[in-house]
Formats: structure tokens, C-alpha cells, sequence
């Protein structure tokens, strides 16, 4: 650090060190002597001529300004440098005892413990493992510092960043597992009564006085970040009491969230501590550069990386794999589609890729290699789309718009087929041409709101055979022969049932766990070890329940072959799609009534631009549309095109595309089938069935039955009637989870483990669980839909991480070192020496780039991204508490920060009028900023897009109405507030530079004033109750002939408002002039009473 004066507390020598010419100058004749002795010695110089001249060299030129730096210019001032003292962290050496049962794990900690760095790791193979030895391993009792001759030592604290609420329960099991290790060793002394991994929550959010002491105690300590950047700008915990960072999913920050914010803190005054930051999701790190962005961020330079291709993690897999080999096998069970769905399946692809080379036709300029049909399979195809479609959205049509939320549904369908039964699946397909159908007197289709998927033959061929897998009439004569029935036998029965479709891989998950069962019944051992089903979601989960609770066992007795049967579970649906239906009913008929008067009101004229926003799509939507209909009898493909031309007619939809209405004999006969095929003995549930009411009944009515049967003697004996299951006969169903599924093999210890759905990371737990097992043996089952979208998922998910490792470690090998600088980032076009006026002329205070800008921004504001960059900017950010504004620039100015989705909501409720009420009243300049999106229109159009989560486009229509009213809001908001300054910001970082610029003219805040403006007047403080009461205040202003400028006087000679009303008009006048003394009068005598 440089100073240009000598401080006041620092002594040194004058004559040694002195080299500016005092302010008592030299006589002139001595001036004079110097002059002429100079003039002498030019004289005397010899003249050299040039080709005697020495030649330059390096050495010479070196020489030359050695000598001239060591001269002392007569004119220089002096500097005294204040050399900033390195702290250096000593830490203590102990022996720690790890849980790494694999040989790339001990690795990994190694590398991690020896340097700061960036993990990144394969799905699945181990994150939560490594972290938690790290997180012992890094919790040292205490660290010692030395800053120059200066030594202490503190408690260590270790931070934990991005944990969610499932990850820090398993982090804080590992790591009592570690200290229970430890302490058996010898090498542990804390007391095992305190925690090992403490959170921040709950009653601690609000107790500054709490979070202070969990921070003095030290440990590991999980805290949000929100909460953590407030207590680090507010001085309730000093960076340098900090040890370091432990940053998980890394994959997600960002530079403007707060953990970004809190690295820079952190790093700005601390540079002895350690940041590690970890992630198992590589494909997360997309665009250009990634790793070198992420590692800008937490402000670190190494990267470990560690793929499932690595050659150690392949080696060992392989090698414990190898060796159980003969114990541990993975069967795959490839499930064939029934004919229906595969059709379905193709005609849904054959819409995804229409609807893709559409949004390709539409929108050239913005295509990108992305946007193929082979990347249809990525789970974030649509997503990656509508980034990529982002910055433009508001100057693409509304027809690409409509394509972009079609590619969104039709991957919906995709995964539905697969996943949900017939009847929901059907639902679903339902549901999506009604919302395309408009509902008025005629039931046409309208073409500025539906989905051109839906015009297309593919289209009918899904509606068509989703209602035929679900409510398709077969005979019972087709069902038996099925069944295995005698000929007969079927020729007895020719009634006609519904078809009820169940899924291809129902059948195969009941043998297989009926086969489990049947093998460990032979098994003497009684080994202990679950059946442990794993499936995608917890809908998933629970109809997998219903399957294996309601599956019936049948054998065909020629061949001797048995299956099962699920018809139980899917007659039991059919009372569900009947309140489906009954509720599809009645929206349609309140739609049909608000459709017609929204007509009724608007024949008086209607806009001539409707006509222009329909549907601008090519042929492929609407084939066989135009084509004159043919006289011949028959013509190839006629129904195809006479369903679409009906579906987008909407002729005769009431009997052709509403849901189908159910036969009540039809379903009778299917319920009594059903009962008759479960025996009273059956341990398997019978249907549900919904009972009809005649009166509805109220919230007591229905706790009243509750407790009423409760205490009846049967369901009290039935509640207490438990039994307790051996963990052998155990079938445990568990979902997918990154979060829990890495302890969860560990902890249930199952011996058959099938997997109802693939999923990346849980294959490689599993080959973990086996390689770290020795003595288990555990049977696997892999069940995938062969030939389908599920598997080419999946082989893509492999491709994808592939990928995305290949490309880090490329970066990896090209990757630079970093050295931050001012203008590092770009979107800052303008700075802070650019906007400081240092002119002091004229009675301006005198200011330099050096001094400090304050800015008080309230607690709440920090989920924002806007205190990070002002930080940035060089502004301080104080964190206060404030009832007043959101931000406080100066003592005259207040900003009230607004978002798009925040703004629309304030004037909904009315709160953004109060808060403007506020802000007039403590404040001479009140702001309204409304901040826009970076990645969005710097217009209207947001604004439009505002709507509820579904899968339509907002209507263009639509769209005008809603930027109409938004217009309409905030001109009744200038009204009503004349004075009130808005500022249209179009990203936080022009905020932050319009702020800077704010900054330049104006004096600092004050926090206490701050503090203090807009809290409750009724609250009675040290000095007494408050002086004035504001709302009797904003009362006298709303009469007439009382304004800004003499309501003063008024309160100054009366005590209330009851006194007030109660002068005469002379008084009146004395007081305020005679005209606004009569408008006054008038008001309180005429109109009040």
C-alpha cells in the first residue's frame, strides 16, 4: 500500500531520506552558481563523433537506468510504502482414520486435501462419500496464524455451500460414522455430543445473537448462502475467521448468485483459507469455456477430473467385478411393446420431427446443430431449445412460439406412454384436444389457438389408438381365447367388455418378483436381504404398489404357463375416469357460458387484426386439407383425411372427439368379474370403489365421521393389528434420487435389486455396491422397453456424459493461467473512475475514486442478483432491515426495485401504491425501478408472457390486451404519484452501473436514519412516545386547501383532527389564507356534517 504522506504515528530520518527542496528555497546567487558550473562542464565535455560511439547493448542500457534510478531527482516527493504482512496458516498434523473402501477414492481425497480444485465426477460414483472424509479430514480443532511476528490461533470453520436438506442428513450420518471410527482409534476427541454437521435454520434465521455463537464454536457448519452473505457484509462474521469453503453441485454457480458473491468476499480478504468445490453432473457444463467460467467464479485454478472411463475406476470395477463374477449377475429384461403403443410411439416422433423442421423453417437465422432429431431423446432437448430461443422470444411468431410448447407436450406423451396406464394416458391425449377445441355454440376448431401437430394424420393416429388401447370394446370370446379357454367355452360368451390395456412390463415385474419368492423358498439359509424395486417417481411407486398388491396368477392349463393379470387394478381406474369426465363436463359448459357472453359484449365491434394472428404453418400440418374430395366410391388414405378434416372442422365433436361415455352394464359385469376372481381369503385389495353422495359434505362433517369411526371397536382392534415382516420377505418400491440413493444400497443391503426403469447414476451405485460387498451377493435385474424411446434415452444419457467429459479434458489440457484485472468484465461499460468528479471548484466537495460509495440494501433484496454486482462496481453494500424502500442510494434518494413477475403482482394486491406512500413520505426523491431480464426483451413483451405454468402459447391476442393493462397500471401510478421517478433498467447490470452513475453527485446514507424512517409510530422509545402520528397526518392532507406546504403550520397550532374541524372559518383563514381557508370550511362543514 502506498501512501503519499508520511503518517503522523512514523518517524524517519530527514537528511538520509529527504528529496523534495524545502519550502525556504535557495538564494538566487547560489541558483546562479549551479547554472554557471553547469555551462562549465558542458564545455569541457569532449566530443565523441557517432562512429566512435559505443554500441548499445543490453548490458549498457541495463547499466544505464540502474544509475538513473539511483540518482535522486531533486523534485520527486517522498513515499513511504506500507508493506502488508503475509498470514500464513499452520496446520496441526493428526492422524484421521477414512471410510474409502475403494482404492480412486483415497486418490481423490488426496489430491483434494493437497491443493484447492475443482472435482468432477462421474454420476454415481461416490460424491457424497468423498465429501463427507473431506469435511472430517478438513475440521481441524484449531488453526494457527502467523502474520510477521504476530501468531494466534483461532477455531476452525469449515462452510458448507449448496447442501439441500436430504444430502446434509446423510453428510451428518457419515460423518458421525467418521467420528465414532476415530474415536475408537484414538485419534478423535471432540465431544460426541455435539453435532457433526451443524445447520443454520430455522429460529436461528432471525437470531443474529444465535448465528454469532454457532460461529465462534467452529465446526462444519451448513448454512444458506442468502443468510451467509448478509452476516459477512454485516460484520457478524469476518472472512478471516473463516477456514475455508466446501462448495457442492459447483455445476451450478453462476456470477451473479450469492455464492459466487460470498467466494469474492471471502477471497478479497482472505487468501490463506481453502475453497474445494465438487460435482457428479459433467454435462451440466455447457457453453464456451465452462471449465474455465466455473473456475473464474470460485476463484481457484486446479481441476481433478475423474470419468466412469478413467483407467483406475474402470480397473477396480472391473477387477471386483471379475471376481464376483460367479456370485453377482445382471440379467436385462427386454420388454416388447404391444402394437398399439408402438404405434402411438411413432406417430408421436413422426410430430416431434414435424414439429422441429417447422421451428427450423420458421426461424433459419437462429437455428443451431443442436436443433436434430437425433438429440430428441435428450431430456433437455426442449429445454436447451427454449434457451437458445430466449433472447430472441419477442420478435420469433407466435407460430414458433405454439411449436416450442408442442415439442414440450409431445415429450410429455412420450414419457406418459411409457409410464402411466391406458386410461390416464387417454386422459391425457383428451385433455390436449379439448384445450385446441373452442369451446362455443358450433365446437370448431379455432385456428389461432390449437396445435398444428394436431392437423397432421399422426395426429388422429394418436387420438384414435390411445382411445382404443383404454375404451376399445373386445368380445370376452377374444379375451378367453387369450386366457388359454377352451373353443367351447368362448363360443358360450360373446358379451363385449372394454379393453383396458396394461403396460407390457407389468406382467414381467410380477413374475419376476413371483419367481424371487419361489427361489428363496427353497433356500434353508434364510439369508437376510429385501427385494429392492427401483422406479423414476413416487406416482410411479405407488402404482407399482397397486400392481403387485391387485396382480392375479392364472395357468394355462394345456402348456402349463402361468401369468398375471392385472385387471383389478385397471377396472378400479375406471371410477376415476368418471369423476375425470364428469369434471371435463362441467368445464366445458362454464367455458361455453363465459365464451358466449365475451361475444355477446364484443359484437359491437371487433378487432380487424384478429384475422392477421392465425396460424402460419407449412403443408406438413395440413396435408389433405385442400384436396378436393374425390367422386370415386373409395380413395386410399380417405378416412385418414376425413378424421383430420373433421378434427379440424370440430364437426360433430360432442360425438366424435369428447371422452367416451362409460356403459354402465359394460362396467358392472367388469366389477363383478373382478370379485369373483379374488377369493374372501386373498390377501390382495379389492377395488375402490367412490360412492356417490346426495349432499356434500362440510370440513366437520367429514373430521366428525373420522373421529366417529375411530372409536369404533373394529377399526381401533384393525389400527393396532400390526405384524412384523422378516427382511428376507421384505419388497421394498424406492424412486430415483441423487440425493439419497448413494447411502441407500448401504443401509437396506438388498440381494435382488430390479430396476423398473434405467437410470445412469443408480447403474453405477450398483456396480459401487457390488465392488465395495464382498460378501454379498447380490442379483441384478436391468428392465427396459426394447426398441423404444426409453432405451434410446437412456444410451443417450451415456453419449451425453461422454461427451461432456471429453471436451472438459480438453479444455482441461489448453487451460490458462488466470489473472484478474479492472476491465475483466465486459458488460461493465462504464466504471467508477469514469463517473468520480474530482473538480472541487465552485464549493463541490472533493472527492477521489478512492473514496467509498455506500449503498443500504434491504435484507430481503439479496435474493437478487443486483447486491452482487454493485459489490462488483466498487459500491459497499450495508444489509439492513428496511420497512422503507428496497434500496437507499443517498439521504434524498429511495428505489423501490420491481422484477416483471414482482411488478404485476404488486399491482394486483395494491401493494406497490402503499409502498410509493412510503417512500413519499420519508424520502424528496422516490424511485421506481423496474428491472427487466438480461436474457429477455427489453420491452413489453415480458409482460405477456407472465402466465399461469402450461403447455399453450399465450394468445397474440391475448398478448396486446395484457401489455395494454399493464400501460394502463403504470400511467394510474404516475397519476396518482406525479413526482415519482422510474427507472427502466434493461438487466441488473446496467442497474448497477445506473446506480454508479447515481452515486457520483450525491452524499452517503446513513443507516441509522435509514433504520429509523417508516417504523411504527405507536412503538414508545427511550425518549418517549413518538412526536407525530402519520397516518392522522396523511388524513389532514387528503383535505382540500391542505397541501405539502402548510400542513406544517396546521399541527403545529392543533392538537387533532377533532380539534381541527372545530375552528371557524376566521381561524381557518388566519391559518391557511382565506382561499384554501374556504376550501377547507366547505369540506369539514358541507360534506362532513
Amino acid at each position: 500500500m502506498s501512501l503519499l504522506f508520511v503518517p503522523e504515528d512514523e518517524e524517519y530520518d530527514d537528511k538520509a531520506e529527504t528529496l523534495f527542496v524545502p519550502d525556504d528555497h535557495e538564494p538566487d546567487h547560489i541558483v546562479s552558481e549551479l547554472e554557471q558550473k553547469d555551462k562549465a562542464e558542458e564545455i569541457e565535455a569532449e566530443y565523441v563523433e557517432p562512429e566512435n560511439q559505443p554500441e548499445i547493448s543490453e548490458e549498457r542500457t541495463r547499466a544505464h537506468y540502474a544509475r538513473a534510478m539511483a540518482q535522486d531527482d531533486e523534485g520527486s516527493i517522498p513515499v513511504v510504502r506500507e508493506e502488508k504482512a503475509e498470514v500464513t496458516a499452520i496446520y496441526e498434523s493428526r492422524e484421521v482414520c477414512c471410510l474409502l473402501p475403494l482404492g480412486f477414492y483415497q486418490e481423490i481425497v488426496e489430491n483434494m486435501l493437497a491443493k484447492d480444485g475443482l472435482l468432477i465426477l462421474g454420476r454415481g460414483l461416490g460424491c457424497e462419500v468423498i465429501t463427507a472424509n473431506l469435511l472430517y479430514a478438513l475440521s481441524l480443532p484449531s488453526v494457527t496464524l502467523e502474520r510477521g511476528k504476530t501468531v494466534t490461533k483461532k477455531k476452525s470453520l469449515v462452510i458448507l455451500l449448496g447442501a439441500g436438506e436430504e444430502e446434509i442428513v446423510k453428510l451428518n450420518d457419515l460423518l458421525v460414522e467418521l467420528r465414532w471410527l476415530n474415536a475408537v482409534a484414538g485419534n478423535d476427541t471432540e465431544n460426541e455430543l455435539e453435532p457433526a454437521l451443524r445447520v443454520v435454520g430455522g429460529s436461528d434465521l432471525a437470531n443474529t445473537n444465535k448465528r454469532r455463537d454457532m460461529y465462534m464454536k467452529g465446526g462444519v457448519l451448513s448454512i444458506s448462502s442468502r443468510i451467509l452473505v448478509v452476516d459477512i457484509l454485516s460484520g457478524i462474521l469476518k472472512p478471516l475467521d473463516i477456514t475455508g469453503f466446501f462448495v457442492l453441485h459447483a455445476e451450478k454457480i453462476r456470477e451473479t448468485l450469492n455464492d459466487s458473491f460470498i467466494i469474492n468476499l471471502y477471497r478479497d480478504q482472505n487468501d490463506w483459507g481453502f475453497v474445494k468445490a465438487i460435482s457428479d453432473e459433467p454435462e451440466s457444463f455447457t457453453g464456451f469455456t465452462p471449465l474455465a467460467s466455473k473456475l473464474k467464479y470460485l476463484r481457484m485454478s486446479n481441476v481433478f477430473l475423474w470419468p466412469r472411463f478413467h483407467v483406475e475406476v474402470t480397473s477396480l470395477l472391473m477387477l471386483r467385478s471379475s471376481k464376483q463374477k460367479m456370485r453377482s449377475t445382471v440379467t436385462e429384461i427386454n420388454v416388447k411393446l404391444s402394437k398399439k403403443m408402438a404405434k402411438i410411439q411413432t406417430a408421436i416422433l413422426s410430430c416431434l420431427t414435424a414439429c422441429l423442421q417447422e421451428l427450423k423453417r420458421h426461424n433459419p437465422t437462429l437455428d443451431t446443430d443442436y436443433w436434430d432429431v437425433e438429440n430428441l431423446h435428450d431430456t433437455d432437448f426442449v429445454t436447451r431449445v427454449r434457451l437458445s430461443l430466449e433472447s430472441q422470444w419477442h420478435r420469433i411468431s407466435w407460430t414458433s412460439k405454439q411449436l416450442v410448447y408442442d415439442l414440450g407436450t409431445l415429450k410429455e406423451l412420450l414419457a406418459s406412454l411409457l409410464r402411466d396406464d391406458s386410461l390416464l394416458f387417454y386422459q391425457r391425449v383428451q385433455g390436449i384436444v379439448d384445450t385446441n377445441i373452442r369451446s362455443s355454440g358450433a365446437g370448431t376448431m379455432n385456428a389461432t389457438t390449437m396445435s398444428p401437430w394436431l392437423m397432421m394424420d399422426e395426429g388422429t393416429t394418436i387420438t384414435s389408438y390411445a382411445k382404443e388401447r383404454a375404451l376399445g370394446r373386445v368380445t370376452v370370446a377374444a379375451e378367453a381365447a387369450e386366457e388359454g379357454q377352451e373353443a367351447a367355452e368362448v363360443s358360450r360368451e360373446k358379451t363385449e367388455v372394454y379393453n383396458l390395456e396394461e403396460l407390457p412390463k407389468w406382467e414381467q415385474l410380477v413374475l419376476l418378483v413371483d419367481d424371487i419368492i419361489h427361489e428363496r423358498s427353497f433356500d434353508n439359509t434364510k439369508t437376510e436381504g429385501p427385494i429392492l424395486i427401483m422406479c423414476s417417481s413416487l406416482k410411479t411407486a405407488q402404482q407399482l404398489s397397486s400392481i403387485l398388491s391387485k396382480a392375479k396368477k392364472k395357468v394355462h392349463e394345456p402348456t402349463g404357463r402361468k401369468w398375471f393379470s392385472c385387471k383389478g387394478y385397471m377396472v378400479s381406474k375406471l371410477r376415476e375416469y368418471l369423476q375425470w369426465k364428469e369434471l371435463i363436463s362441467l368445464t366445458k359448459r362454464l367455458n361455453t357460458e363465459l365464451v358466449e357472453k365475451a361475444n355477446e359484449d364484443s359484437r359491437e365491434g371487433t378487432p380487424d387484426s384478429a384475422a392477421d394472428e392465425k396460424l402460419n404453418t407449412s403443408k406438413t400440418f395440413t396435408r389433405g386439407n385442400n384436396v378436393p374430395r374425390s367422386k370415386r366410391r373409395r380413395t386410399r388414405g380417405a378416412a385418414a383425411v376425413a378424421n383430420v378434416a373433421r378434427l379440424h372442422s370440430g364437426s360433430d365433436y360432442e360425438k366424435t372427439a369428447g371422452p367416451v361415455d362409460l356403459e354402465q352394464d359394460i362396467v358392472d359385469r367388469l366389477e363383478q368379474d373382478v370379485k369373483e376372481e379374488y377369493d374372501s381369503n386373498d390377501e390382495l385389495e379389492e377395488p375402490e370403489l367412490v360412492e356417490e353422495k346426495e349432499h356434500d359434505e362440510t370440513a366437520e362433517d367429514t373430521f366428525r365421521n373420522f373421529y366417529a369411526e375411530a372409536e369404533s371397536p373394529h377399526i381401533r382392534t384393525a389400527a393396532i393389528n400390526l405384524e412384523h415382516i422378516e427382511k428376507y420377505n421384505q419388497v421394498i418400491i424406492e424412486t430415483y434420487n441423487d440425493k439419497t440413493n448413494e447411502t441407500l444400497l448401504q443401509e437396506l443391503c438388498p440381494l435382488y435389486i430390479i430396476m423398473y426403469e434405467p437410470d445412469l447414476a443408480f447403474i453405477r451405485r450398483v456396480e459401487v455396491y457390488h465392488a465395495t460387498n464382498a460378501n454379498v451377493e447380490p442379483k441384478t435385474y436391468f428392465m427396459y422397453y426394447g426398441t423404444s424411446v426409453e432405451e434410446q434415452t437412456h444410451l443417450m444419457r451415456i453419449r451425453k456424459e461422454k461427451l461432456a467429459f471429453t471436451s472438459l479434458i480438453r479444455e482441461k489440457a489448453n487451460l490458462g493461467k488466470r489473472f484478474a484485472g479492472e476491465q475483466e468484465n465486459w458488460k461493465f461499460h462504464l466504471r467508477k473512475p469514469q463517473v468520480v468528479n474530482t473538480r472541487i471548484a465552485g464549493g463541490a466537495k472533493f472527492r477521489t475514486e478512492e473514496d467509498e460509495m455506500r449503498v443500504i440494501v434491504d435484507s430481503r433484496e439479496f435474493r437478487s442478483s443486483l447486491p452482487n454486482l454493485l459489490y462488483r462496481v466498487g459500491i459497499q453494500v450495508i444489509p439492513c432491515m428496511l420497512t422503507v424502500g428496497d434500496y437507499v442510494v443517498s439521504p434524498k434518494i429511495c428505489v423501490e426495485r420491481k422484477s416483471i413477475p414482482d411488478l404485476i403482482g404488486s399491482f394486483k394486491s395494491g401493494r406497490l401504491y402503499q409502498q410509493c406512500e412510503q417512500m413519499f413520505r420519508h424520502y424528496e426523491l422516490p424511485t421506481l425501478l423496474i428491472e427487466f431480464d438480461e436474457n429477455k426483451s427489453f420491452s413489453f413483451e415480458p409482460f405477456a408472457e407472465i402466465r399461469p405454468p402450461g403447455f399453450k402459447a399465450t394468445n397474440p391476442i391475448a398478448s396486446k390486451i395484457s401489455k395494454k393493462e399493464i400501460q394502463l397500471k403504470i400511467t394510474e401510478l404516475l397519476i396518482s404519484f406525479p413526482k415519482l421517478k422510474v427507472i427502466w433498467s434493461s438487466s441488473p447490470y446496467e442497474t448497477a452501473q445506473i446506480f454508479l452513475e447515481l452515486k457520483a453527485s450525491q452524499h452517503e446514507p446513513d443507516v441509522e436514519e435509514a433504520l429509523a424512517k417508516g417504523v411504527n409510530p405507536a412503538i414508545s422509545t427511550n425518549e418517549g412516545p413518538p412526536m407525530y402520528n402519520d397516518d392522522a397526518i396523511d388524513l389532514l392532507q387528503s383535505i382540500p386547501g391542505i397541501n405539502n406546504v402548510n400542513y406544517t403550520t396546521v399541527i403545529l397550532r392543533i392538537r387533532n383532527i377533532k380539534e381541527f374541524v372545530s375552528l371557524s372559518k376566521k381561524d381557518l383563514h388566519e391559518m391557511l389564507g382565506e382561499e384554501n381557508g374556504n376550501k377547507a370550511y366547505n369540506f369539514v362543514n358541507r360534506y362532513v356534517r
